[in-house]
């Protein structure tokens, strides 16, 4: 089935519907260009064909999985509504990169809500097939090769392979994902790296530094997990890759890439083009969004694109308010809660917006957090910083961390500006924050 795929990707490709407008590159590798022709927004485009005005040549297989992911999300295993105005559906319109990555991302998403592995087992192959092809194609370019659409794709495939368990796959993305930040400026690769690549280091080196015994108590604390706890403690004890030598590989005068080359894991026996049932959903989510540690402490930079980070948030938001009322009840641990959502308020601050739809949306997510922390503080009876830190302590903190000013302003504007941010205030307007309350 593979060798099928691969040998019509040709006449499937991602191209524009009139032949060699703009474009002298094969199918799936057209760099996007300012002049290139508009896409039309997602809602006024007809369900039967919904590239209708837009310049892609979509395969009729992935017009489904188009649908799916423009009308859908799963959070968890809940298939739930899609805003009709979600800045990810108009992005992934805007470029091939973040095209080939949404649609990869879902297929992910169908599996942990049907755990069906063949309705769109082809989709699946052509477009990690495509995206491959037009990452590569892209790197010949270096200005086409360090766009975030361009990373967006290289990211998604990695962030896939890893909930697969695919170990060969996702070393070798993050390979080409090391390549093209040594194609960008300084400007995005700064010595000290943002207030996020910094928690996640701080919190892999706490956790490491834990006696065993102490975390297998916090893995077995309750029947309900939240993924990211898990990720932390599987990241900090059997890494694809050290976080500590990624952390430091600015101080290195060797190429990253070529670091992770010569420290590669040792090859598996798997097949990265089978898209195999998965174990469980927990296990494949825990693998996702540990992937996303590798990928932020690779890019450094103290703000990442949206695209991509809006679907970390998404899982993230989706297992804090999933395990809200156990960690109200007493049913899960209250502190591991109060951690995980310090740590979501610091992945929103991360975001890169472009534009005022971007930062309306992830300033909800934010939003939606510092309502989570007003309610961790709350039920924690936390009164001030200090008694805020002696929590975090508890899973995952050093006291001589240099982003302790950064966290802390979070934690203040959450509890004393918390009148003002209610949740009352703004879940009315917050259709993609409402949708996952209604979860649970």
């Amino acid at each position: 089935m593979v060798e099928n795929v691969a040998t019509r990707t040709e006449m499937l490709g991602l191209v524009p519907p009139e032949a060699g407008r703009g474009s002298e590159s094969r199918a799936g590798s057209r760099e996007p260009h300012e002049s290139a022709e508009p896409c039309l927004p997602l809602v006024d485009t007809p369900l039967k064909d919904p590239f209708l005005g837009t310049s892609y040549d979509m395969p009729h297989k992935s017009r489904s999985l188009f649908q799916l992911f423009a009308n859908t999300r799963v959070l968890y295993t809940t298939r739930v509504a899609r805003s009709a105005n979600s800045f990810i559906v108009h992005k992934a319109l805007s470029h091939p990169g973040f095209l080939h990555a949404a649609l990869l991302m879902t297929v992910l998403h169908w599996v942990w809500c049907t755990g069906d592995v063949e309705h769109f087992r082809v989709p699946y192959l052509y477009h990690k097939l495509q995206a491959i092809r037009f990452v590569t194609d892209q790197l010949r370019n270096p200005d086409a090769a360090i766009h975030d659409g361009t990373i967006a794709a290289v990211s998604s495939l990695a962030l896939v392979e890893n909930a697969l368990e695919s170990v060969d796959a996702v070393s070798s993305h993050l390979r080409g994902l090391a390549k093209i930040k040594e194609l960008q400026g300084e400007d995005r690769c700064p010595r000290k790296m943002g207030l996020l690549q910094r928690i996640i280091l701080m919190a892999a080196r706490s956790v490491s530094s834990r006696p065993v015994w102490d975390i297998l108590d916090i893995s077995r604390t309750d029947l309900v997990h939240q993924s990211m706890i898990i990720s932390l403690i599987r990241v900090a004890l059997r890494p694809i890759y050290s976080l500590r030598m990624l952390g430091s590989s600015y101080d290195s005068k060797e190429p990253l890439s070529e670091i992770l080359a010569r420290k590669a894991p040792n090859s598996r026996v798997s097949d990265s083009n089978v898209l195999s049932p998965l174990k469980s959903v927990d296990s494949s989510r825990s693998g996702f969004i540990a992937c996303y540690f590798y990928l932020y402490v690779i890019i450094r930079e103290g703000t990442v694109d949206s695209f991509i980070l809006n679907w970390f948030i998404e899982q993230l938001l989706a297992d804090v308010c999933r395990t809200e009322m156990p960690m109200q009840a007493g049913q899960y641990s209250q502190s591991l809660w109060f951690w995980s959502v310090m740590f979501g308020a610091c992945v929103t601050m991360a975001a890169k917006t472009s534009d005022n739809l971007e930062r309306k949306q992830m300033k909800l997510f934010r939003d939606a957090y510092l309502d989570k922390i007003h309610l961790g503080s709350r039920v924690l009876k936390i009164k001030n910083w200090e008694a805020a830190k002696s929590i975090l302590r508890l899973f995952a903190w050093e006291d001589d961390f240099d982003g302790e000013m950064e966290v802390k302003a979070i934690w203040e504007e959450a509890v004393w500006k918390s009148e003002q941010v209610s949740c009352k205030g703004y879940a009315e307007e917050n259709v993609e924050y409402q949708s996952v309350r209604e979860c649970w």
